[in-house]
């Protein structure tokens, strides 16, 4: 016997019946048989052709995995045109409602991780990702003008355009501005050319091919080479002369300096 119940996202939806498969719950749902108009000719019909099982994911129900099985209905056009009645609560070829879907496009923002947001949901890591970047494709901007001053970097992202990227920020507001998908020259060199006619400093590290690439596309920019990669050639001549003198010692000594090698990084 079929009854009504109040369901977020569900609404109008005569649940058939309801049962535990598995760890979730199983709804049977439809919709109630009314007029349709036919895509290709433009008349109504109420003539059913025949009806499909749908599974689809819903949301949680008393903190339970939630599945429906829609019994969708499919008319016929007297001008001999098969098509499903329209859903309210899911999308033409899609396998999760409406509600559910969006849902998880706010999780996949907020959550720590896609791993744990997929957990919640009751879904693989790879759909919230791919959620994740429907939400980010309609927030990015389409160009960028970058400040007088920038930052760029690589830093380790392991995606599918490689395992390093590059990041370019705002040297005096330490705010990224975007992320280039590889530490390629070329790929730098026409980023810079099309988005930094206004740049005229750049903080980076001491790679040759960076270096390369901004001449190429800045022209005489001042370039800055970073605190950490500064300091950091620094220690390293310091600890290799540290090498040299220590040879010439005797061995209590020489281990006695190796384990107190810290102090020469002292400020």
């Amino acid at each position: 016997m079929n009854f009504n119940m109040n369901i977020p996202g569900l609404k109008d939806v005569e649940i058939e019946k309801i049962e535990e498969v598995g760890e979730r719950t199983a709804l049977h749902v439809s919709l109630p048989k009314q007029p349709h108009r036919c895509p290709s000719c433009g008349e109504m019909t109420t003539k059913v052709h025949d009806y499909r099982i749908q599974k689809i994911k819903h949301l949680k129900w008393f903190e339970r995995l939630t599945i429906l099985f829609y019994k969708r209905r499919r008319y016929a056009c007297v001008c001999g045109k098969r098509f499903s009645e329209t859903s309210p609560f899911v999308d033409k070829y899609q396998r999760y409602t409406k509600e559910w879907n969006q849902v998880v496009r706010i999780r996949a923002v907020k959550a720590k991780t896609f791993k744990e947001a997929g957990e919640v949901l009751g879904t693989s890591s790879s759909t919230v990702i791919r959620r994740f970047k429907e939400v980010a494709k309609d927030q990015i901007t389409s160009g960028v003008r970058l400040p007088k001053v920038i930052a760029i970097d690589e830093y380790k992202g392991d995606t599918d355009a490689g395992t390093y990227q590059l990041i370019i920020a705002n040297a005096e507001t330490h705010e990224p501005i975007d992320i280039l998908p590889n530490r390629r020259k070329d790929t730098i060199k026409d980023y810079l050319y099309q988005y930094g006619a206004d740049v005229e400093l750049v903080v980076m590290d001491m790679n040759p091919s960076f270096k390369a690439a901004v001449k190429k596309a800045l022209g005489r920019p001042v370039i800055i080479a970073d605190r950490f990669h500064y300091c950091r050639y620094i220690y390293w001549a310091i600890d290799e002369v540290r090498r040299k003198v220590q040879k010439e010692w005797h061995a209590y000594d020489r281990k006695k300096c190796k384990r107190m090698r810290h102090v020469l990084y002292k400020r």
